[in-house]
This record gives C-alpha cells, structure tokens and sequence, in this order.
C-alpha cells in the first residue's frame, strides 16, 4: 500500500479554514513536489459551469489543485482512486496551461486553447504529464469521481527533473468596477468597485488606476476584500477598464472593463479624459521593449507624457508645449528591466493612461 501523508501535515503552514471540499478552482490548493497526498472525495458536488472541460463528459465530485513550477523541467504527477475497500473506482481528470500567474484564471482561461491533457476512461488512474515545464509557469488539474461513490484519491510526483512549489500565490479572484451616473453640475462621474485577493505581498503597494482617469493606493497590510473609488472622471460614453496592481508581485494583477456614462450636460465643457486628445494607442503590446505611441490633439493644448515602471519610477518624459496635430513616436524600453510599464498623458482638461507589458 501506498505510502500516504495526510495533506494537512505538508510542510508548508496552511490556515486550517481553507481545508474543506476543494469543489471549485477558486479553492484550489497548491502542489508541492516531496509530498504524497491524499483527499476524500465526497460524491455529490457538480463541478462549477464556465470552464472548458474538454473530453470529460461528466464532472463529478471535482478536486482542484494548481502546480506552480519554480525550477524548469518535466513534471510528471501520477496518482490512483480507491473505494473505501481499497479497490479501483473510476475517475476523470483535465488539466490546463500554462499560465503566467494564477489571477484570473478560473474565471477566464480554463478554455479549449489550454488544455494540455484529458481522460474520460473507466480506470482509476491520474496522469499529469507536462514536458517541458518552464519556472514561472501555473498549471490547473481537476480530477473528477465519475464512480458516484465516495473515493480515496492519492497523487504524487512520480518523474520528471522540475520542481513545483506549493507556497500559496498571490492570487485575485474577482474585481469589480461600476460607474456611477453623470453629474450635471460637473459632467463627471465616479467607479466604485471591490477587490478580493488571497496571498497579497506583505511590501509595496497595491495601485487602482483607471484607462480613463483616476488612481487610489492602498499601502501594507494589504486585506481582502478591499473597496476603491475613482472619482472626478469625465462622462463621454467611452470604454474603460480599471487596473489593480500589487508593486512587489506585478503579476498579481487585476482588470475590468466598464463603460463610462454619457455627457450629461453639453453646455459645460467637456471634463477630464474628454479634452481634445485622440486616438491614443501603444503598441504592440505585450512587445519587446520597442512601442509605438499615437495619438491626436484636435487643441492647441500643452501635452506631457510620462512612462513609470510598477513602483512609481518616472522612466521617461516628454512636454509638448500648445502641440496641435498628430503625434507618432517609437518609444524603446530595453535598457530598463522586463516587466509592466504606464504610459501617461496629461493634457490640459484631462488625461490617459494605458498598461504596457515589456516581456
């Protein structure tokens, strides 16, 4: 018989609270290589609806659990379900990847174009096989108990040069942005919305920036859930997205599209991120470090752009006094570090903001 330690005695400290029923990816728990585990699997429980389960025709009783890879590799993960007499039992599993990070992954990235691997048999046996794991990379698994009994499921890493951490990541799980309606008397509007994260950094910051306009800060202990506004933005019925970023981790990061109300008022001037500029773009984007910013000034109005790393850090600079026209300039990062990038401009009677990633 297999060797087994209990998933409660790893060797990494987890809060006892979250040692329940791993029924949907959002409770996933991590995998660590060295360690055996084993989890009862309660019949009952349908997995949750929106991820793309690939050849599994049903998806029963579901276990999740994420492999974080932090030395390259192949990772191998066998493992075997048994009814309470110890004997075979039928179950499924799928896996995905890889990932960059972990946030926003249940929610949007479980999709045919990620799934590495599938088994809908009648046989008890798991196999995880990733060739090639890179360090860095995530990777979700879900077994499911087809049988409809209760089953003992235990996996380990059987093979494979790689290593994977199961050290929790910080991770978000939803973000929310609502717009509040035009004020009239200003033809301004502001989004509210709520974060929930797990694992922040315990340093840095966590920054909410707005496409549109707006930022807030929140420094150290970072608590979950958090709540943000973006006041003073200017109502023109355009597309947004918010943007919520920790400084020490940038790939626990977080977005969400909304669309801003409509002027409310056409005998005031036009606020904020309505004013005469245009047609802002960056790209490509993600890229290698060279970019391409454009945009129009239909005013004569004094322009500045910045760029700023994840920390603050002003890595360029540009003032364009009374500029009227069409602007097109390439914009190369490579001497600075890979990572994410804010691209800035302030006019006038508004400004712009836009998320790069350097990669």
């Amino acid at each position: 018989m297999k060797k087994i330690i209990v998933l409660f005695a790893a060797c990494f400290l987890f809060n006892l609270n979250l040692i329940k029923a791993q029924d949907s990816c959002m409770s996933a728990l991590p995998f660590c290589t060295g360690t055996t585990y084993s989890y009862t699997m309660t019949p009952g429980t349908p997995a949750p609806a929106g991820p793309d389960y690939g050849c599994l025709g049903a998806q029963l009783s579901p276990y999740w659990f994420s492999v974080h890879v932090t030395t390259s590799g192949s990772i191998i993960i066998t493992g075997a379900g048994t009814d309470p007499a110890d004997d075979p039992i039928d179950i499924d599993f799928i896996y995905w990847g890889p990932f960059s990070s972990l946030s926003g992954v249940c929610y949007s990235q479980l999709d045919a174009a990620h799934i590495l691997g599938c088994d809908y048999s009648t046989d008890n046996q798991v196999n995880v096989t990733i060739p090639s794991a890179i360090a860095g990379s995530y990777y979700m698994v879900m077994v499911s108990d087809y049988s409809g009994m209760p089953a003992t499921l235990s996996y380990e890493q059987s093979g494979g040069t790689g290593v994977a951490s199961c050290v929790l990541p910080c991770t978000f799980s939803s973000m929310t942005a609502v717009p509040g309606a035009c004020n009239p008397a200003t033809n301004t509007y502001n989004v509210t919305g709520t974060m929930n994260f797990t694992n922040p950094p315990t340093t840095g910051t966590l920054t909410v920036f707005g496409s549109c306009g707006g930022s807030q800060t929140f420094n150290p202990p970072f608590m979950s859930p958090a709540n943000y506004t973006l006041s003073g933005l200017g109502a023109n019925g355009s597309s947004c997205f918010v943007t919520a970023i920790f400084s020490a981790n940038s790939s626990c990061n977080a977005n969400q599209v909304y669309t801003a109300p409509a002027l409310c008022n056409p005998a005031l001037s036009v606020p904020e991120a309505a004013s005469g500029i245009m047609g802002f773009k960056v790209e490509p984007n993600p890229s290698n470090g060279i970019f391409q910013l454009s945009f129009s000034s239909v005013s004569s109005e004094d322009v500045m752009i910045t760029i700023t790393d994840i920390s603050g850090r002003s890595v360029y600079r540009e003032t364009l006094a009374k500029y009227a026209g069409n602007y097109a300039k390439e914009l190369d990062l490579t001497r600075f570090d890979k990572g994410i990038y804010f691209v800035r401009i302030t006019a006038e009677k508004g400004s712009f903001t836009q998320k790069i990633i350097y990669n």
